[in-house]
């Protein structure tokens, strides 16, 4: 089915049978107030998942992630369903307790990484200790 697709009421693209042409007048900056001459840069990959969980899987929604692997407590490999072109991403990482709800003073650390897979610790601040939370969120940027 042919259509136009819009952002914020400007007209992108159409797309005609899966393909999507970009109008030639198209501003994705000024469509994402995003002013000034830096690049844009998307997020490639991210999960939010839960810890403590028994059987994380693909957590509770993420973007281009296959799946995590528990390797122990605070210890998580997250494979990517499309790998990134090399392993020079950079990523960010937070988490909490949804049950206090409270954020927990933590920090997600890159244990090592390939074009395909991240590997991440995640640390108790208050004590430095590897910890499973309820609440993990990982994004990668590329």
């Amino acid at each position: 089915m042919a259509g136009e697709i819009q952002l914020n009421s400007v007209s992108l693209a159409t797309e005609s049978s899966g393909t999507v042409t970009l109008n030639s007048n198209t501003n994705i900056k000024g469509c994402l107030n995003a002013s000034g001459s830096a690049p844009i840069y998307a997020c490639r990959a991210w999960i939010n998942f839960d810890g403590t969980s028994a059987s994380i899987g693909t957590g509770r929604a993420n973007g281009n992630v296959s799946g995590v692997t528990d390797n122990g407590t605070g210890d998580y490999t997250i494979t990517f369903t499309t790998a990134m072109p090399d392993a020079n991403y950079a990523f960010c990482g937070s988490g909490g307790k949804l049950t206090t709800n409270s954020i927990a003073d933590i920090s997600v650390a890159r244990v090592n990484e390939d074009a395909s897979t991240i590997r991440v610790e995640v640390v108790r601040g208050s004590d430095n200790i590897k910890t499973n939370f309820e609440t993990i969120n990982v994004a990668i940027f590329r």
